[in-house]
């Protein structure tokens, strides 16, 4: 690999931890580290009881003077002195103490424990006939707060404690093949959770080390699997990823085992690639020691699309309420820019492979078909892209000057809300593919037609049109595989970020 000098194995001669290998924190550090989120919690808490207080007392009065009193906040304070610690004790049975997760997982257990917290503290003010004596509206605007601020509070923090070492916590890798790489790249991304990868083991002598971009180092490959105890005694690492799917089942068990009673978490990546992951249950026989894995079609349950088709509907009238202004000043600025119609409607596959009247805002002049043909028949590179993405990414002759600033913030889509509310489409799914696609489709179509296409989804989140057509249809069956409220929730999240940054838009 570039840029990676030859490091000697563990196995050619003794291993010295270099100065840029993290030693494993102590117990008195572990204990820090938990004390400081505890304690960034404490500070989101009240912030958010401020705020909330604020808005109780000091807006909602002036807005509505004859509904709502004013309270001192020495009374709220004196009536409520218990919530941060339903708060810290339901974040803890959700384990958010304990575990380091992806920061989306964490939101999703935050969001649970404080609605757990605030659920519970309502039933205990009715049960203790304090209710009367205790804002209610004070309650709901607390939540309502807390689940915002906890998520940004703490990401801020940990990137802060990160950065002071005190939530860096060291791992080593055992496998620097494709699935290792992976690994460290997921790991590069999700900052929050501190590991700091502190070297690789792996039996090919050939692999020195490997490259990591994101942090514009190489990090050493320390030795082989027969070096593991030795390592981890020169490192004092307490987490250990192995990262080996070609392992021998056999050799991989002696290597857990091995390694287990050492360190204080072993992390197996399975060699499981392609199975829908989300939501899988498991299963274990204790009798016959036989681990069974439950991997659900989740959009085949009738209660689960139900669920998604009833959060399409609610949040696809707000949205189009919301929008309605935007909407008519945009048809007014087409209509203007060029002659024809301010929407454009185009078939598109949909559920099941049916057809449906797609709608979107007119971005190309009405004669685009004459003048791509013309276009693609004197450029030889334009027309190899459009082979590889249908798409044409740095100028499109069909496209008006209107429509390359629609395009650019994908407002384009917004009459899609028709399309979602009718029920053709969804809010979050599938990218919706042209009738002409479905052969290029091939066996990838029988899971994607599985959903409604969206408004938005995986691929839009993960590149747009950077990604060519077959790692589309990559994306759109995972997600079809893969399908959680949350995950919508997550994508419609990350959609404003990548418009706003008009990342891989043109």
């Amino acid at each position: 690999m570039s840029g990676c000098r030859a490091i000697k194995k563990a196995s050619e001669a003794p291993f010295q931890p270099s100065p840029g290998v993290s030693a494993s924190p102590s117990a008195a550090r572990s204990l820090l580290a938990s004390s400081c989120i505890v304690l960034l919690d404490l500070l989101a808490i009240g912030l958010s009881m401020l705020i909330a207080y604020s808005a109780r007392n000091l807006v909602l009065p002036s807005l509505m003077p004859g509904f709502f009193q004013q309270e001192l906040l020495t009374s709220t304070l004196q009536s409520l002195w218990w919530l941060p610690l339903v708060v810290l004790a339901c974040l803890a049975y959700e384990e958010l103490y304990q575990k380091r997760l992806p920061y989306w997982k964490e939101v999703e257990k935050i969001l649970k424990a404080c609605t757990l917290a605030i659920a519970f503290s309502v039933s205990l003010l009715y049960l203790t006939k304090q209710s009367a004596a205790t804002s209610r509206t004070l309650v709901v605007l607390t939540w309502a707060c807390i689940v915002v601020l906890i998520p940004l509070v703490r990401y801020a923090g940990k990137l802060l404690l990160v950065k002071a070492g005190i939530w860096k916590k060291p791992v080593l890798i055992l496998g620097a093949g494709k699935t290792g790489q992976l690994v460290m790249r997921a790991l590069n991304r999700e900052q929050t959770m501190g590991y700091e990868i502190i070297g690789f083991l792996d039996d090919d002598k050939e692999i020195t080390c490997v490259a990591n971009p994101a942090l514009k180092k190489n990090i050493p490959v320390l030795g082989a699997f027969d070096d593991a105890e030795k390592i981890i005694s020169a490192t004092r690492v307490q987490e250990i990823i192995i990262a080996a799917p070609g392992l021998p089942a056999k050799q991989l068990v002696q290597l857990t085992n091995q390694l287990q009673p050492l360190v204080h978490n072993v992390m197996v990546v399975p060699d499981l690639f392609g199975l829908s992951m989300n939501g899988i249950e498991v299963e274990y026989f204790f009798d016959e020691q036989a681990l069974l894995l439950n991997v659900k079609n989740r959009l085949k349950s009738v209660l689960n699309r139900t669920v998604k088709r009833s959060f399409d509907l609610l949040a696809g009238l707000l949205a189009l309420f919301l929008c309605a202004p935007l909407l008519l000043i945009i048809a007014a600025a087409i209509k203007l820019d060029s002659r024809g119609p301010a929407l454009f409607i185009q078939e598109r596959l949909g559920q099941g492979g049916a057809t449906f009247n797609c709608y979107k805002f007119r971005t190309m002049f009405t004669e685009s078909d004459k003048l791509i043909k013309r276009y693609l028949k004197t450029n030889e590179q334009a027309r190899e892209e459009w082979q590889t993405y249908n798409k044409l990414k740095d100028y499109d002759p069909r496209v008006t000057r209107v429509g390359y600033f629609l395009r650019r913030y994908s407002l384009d889509e917004l009459p899609q809300l028709i399309n979602v509310i009718i029920g053709d489409m969804s809010l979050v799914g599938p990218r919706p593919y042209l009738p002409r696609e479905r052969k290029q489709m091939s066996s990838w179509a029988h899971d994607i037609q599985v959903a409604k296409p969206g408004i938005t989804g995986l691929w839009q989140v993960s590149g747009r049109n950077e990604i060519d057509f077959a790692g589309r249809l990559k994306l759109d069956t995972w997600y079809v595989r893969n399908w959680s409220l949350w995950l919508d929730i997550v994508l419609l999240i990350k959609t404003i970020r990548v418009v706003i940054k008009r990342e891989g838009a043109y």
